[in-house]
């Protein structure tokens, strides 16, 4: 038996299913992928006394429901691991396997669809720490976030309300959990009825494979009201597995890949994984946090290179991912020259004042060796009615997205154009509010502890509110204050 994959093997059970000594451990697999099977089982020997193995049988494929033999052998089970051939019929089997499983072991590893080649030398030969440290990092970015718009070059356009929706991963299978193998994602149950948008899948579609040309699905209140593709036999068979039951067209997940071993071969179980991608699901997802969807299937919609603007419960507006590459925000320095600025931060309105202390922020940041955050506040405005000036008029979500999206791009390009900063050389923070009070609310958050802003903003009515604000901030912020004239 090849000791490449069986090391490897091993790697996953320590470090994804944390297998002990202890524990009872079923593998189960088919004649397609028996030869992972047979090297998981033999690394599970490495590790447990216990270790049994159980081939699917081919005569009942495509299986609709869990043998009877199976079943009486998921009795007193601690760690399952289901590695057999994906096929779409088999979609509500895999569900009841995987309900049936989660009822008695600690934990279960599900890879539908899982290779030789994924085991020997790809998305299962990876350095699991690295792996880990990324999936926990950008579920930290995504902690207090309340929706989600997501671009993609191909076309995907959406929103996504994710409020109370936390994040989970299969990096690192926690107790009374299950997690694909090959792992190397984060996923989260969207709000069901709040999606609404186009998404354009321009990669690979679950137990579908590569798609043959983009496929563009329009969602509205979670549900897809249309599909199409130029290749209209590929179209037919996509609406046919959304076509399962009533729920299999509600949106179920949102993923994002992370694992740098993943290739897009085709095969979803690794595409999903593959870094600088995404994918949209639709169908079950009561295994995920606060999940409400009971669908008999599960149908994952990968794209590429996405670009996520996440609205956070506090009204700032970030880019934890910009064209599929994880932005990584700067800490803290441990250490500085005598002056002690670690955080440096400068307000912006785009005039030509706030320009100069951008400059100044930039170099004094460089001098310092400090990390260097760039706010714009996007002032709240509520039109009132001359003729009955009792009624305001609210700004909607949609128009409060918009505009905050817009500036995060415009104080991207700003920073590029003044400094020559890339994004991951400085953190950006866009907001809402009274300019004044937000960013002495903003920098009090980030533990600013230099905080510059421009005398001046641009001219006439502008020049008089804007100097009026560098006076209230110099008066209420509570770390030392740069006006620069």
């Amino acid at each position: 038996m090849d000791k490449v994959m069986i090391e490897n093997a091993a790697g996953a059970l320590k470090y994804m299913l944390d297998c002990r000594d202890t524990d009872r451990v079923l593998v189960i697999t088919d004649q397609a992928t028996k030869e992972v099977g047979d090297a998981f089982a033999e690394a599970a020997r490495g590790i447990v006394a216990f270790v049994q193995e159980y081939v699917l049988p081919e005569d009942a494929r495509p299986l609709k429901e869990v043998p009877q033999d199976l079943a009486g052998m998921m009795h007193d089970i601690d760690i399952a691991l289901t590695l057999f051939s994906a096929r779409a019929e088999e979609t509500p089997f895999r569900i009841d396997l995987i309900h049936g499983l989660m009822q008695v072991v600690r934990k279960l590893g599900h890879g539908p669809g899982i290779t030789v080649d994924m085991l020997r030398e790809g998305p299962l030969a990876i350095d699991y720490d690295h792996m880990v440290k990324t999936a926990k990092y950008l579920m930290e970015r995504f902690d207090g976030a309340v929706s989600v718009h997501i671009t993609a070059p191909g076309g995907t356009d959406i929103n996504l309300n994710i409020e109370g929706r936390d994040f989970a991963t299969d990096v690192f299978i926690e107790d009374g959990k299950w997690g694909n193998i090959p792992g190397g994602e984060i996923w989260c149950a969207p709000v069901e009825d709040e999606a609404n948008g186009v998404l354009v899948c321009d990669g690979s579609i679950g137990d579908l494979g590569k798609v043959p040309a983009p496929v563009r699905i329009e969602v509205s209140k979670g549900h897809v009201v249309s599909v199409q593709c130029d290749d209209k036999a590929f179209e037919k068979r996509v609406e046919e597995v959304l076509a399962t039951d009533e729920m299999a067209k509600i949106i179920g997940e949102l993923g994002i890949g992370l694992n740098l071993g993943a290739k897009l071969t085709g095969n979803l179980l690794e595409d999903e994984k593959a870094f600088h991608t995404a994918h949209i699901a639709f169908g079950n997802n009561l295994d995920m946090p606060g999940g409400r969807n009971e669908s008999k299937t599960h149908r994952d919609f990968l794209f590429k290179d996405p670009t996520f603007y996440v609205t956070f419960n506090d009204g700032r507006v970030e880019q934890p991912i910009v064209d599929g590459k994880i932005i990584q925000v700067q800490q803290p320095k441990e250490s500085g020259r005598d002056t002690g600025y670690k955080r440096i931060m400068v307000a912006v309105d785009f005039s030509e004042h706030s320009m100069e202390a951008l400059k100044k922020g930039h170099a004094l940041a460089s001098f310092f060796d400090a990390t260097l955050m760039v706010c714009h506040v996007v002032p709240r405005t509520i039109s009132v009615n001359p003729l009955f000036p009792q009624y305001a008029v609210r700004e909607s979500q949609d128009m409060k997205t918009s505009e905050t999206e817009k500036a995060m791009d415009a104080l991207v390009k700003l920073v590029q154009d003044a400094t020559g900063r890339s994004l991951e050389e400085f953190v950006p923070v866009i907001s809402s509010g009274q300019p004044a009070s937000e960013t002495v609310r903003v920098a009090e958050d980030q533990h600013v502890d230099l905080l510059i802003v421009a005398h001046k903003g641009a001219t006439g009515l502008a020049r008089m509110l804007l100097g009026s604000v560098a006076e209230s901030i110099a008066r209420h912020a509570h770390c030392s204050v740069l006006v620069v004239r």
